[in-house]
């Protein structure tokens, strides 16, 4: 193999670790509690976020079946954590739609949606 052919993979291994790095370091590498499209029992009492790094969540909002919104409370915006917990409300069967905003560690805003749904 030749030099430059080693020396330019070399180069592109380097360079997808580090975008894999700054996206996990923006937020991207997150769970959620249900997860995205999981169905669950209307005796759901919490959501979780979950991330690789501690986020600062400022604001979590969830759409439920009749179209009301609801402010999903949990733990102080000016708490960085790396597993946020809401509590619900009391949920009805349907399909639930759930928007978090947040700042990550390095200071970027951040937002993401997940939604679940509550069997009958």
């Amino acid at each position: 193999m030749k030099l430059r052919t080693i020396l330019t993979s070399a180069a592109l291994s380097v360079g997808l670790a580090l975008s894999a790095g700054a996206a996990l370091a923006h937020g991207k590498g997150m769970m959620t509690m249900p997860s995205n499209g999981q169905t669950v029992g209307a005796d759901t009492k919490v959501i979780h976020l979950m991330f690789q790094d501690p986020m600062q969540i400022t604001t979590v909002t969830m759409k439920a079946p009749d179209g009301k919104t609801y402010k999903i409370n949990g733990p102080a915006a000016n708490q960085a954590v790396k597993t946020w917990e809401g509590k619900l409300p009391k949920l009805a069967p349907g399909n639930y739609k759930v928007d978090w905003r947040g700042m990550s560690p390095d200071g970027h805003p951040m937002n993401g949606s997940f939604a679940f749904k509550v069997g009958k």
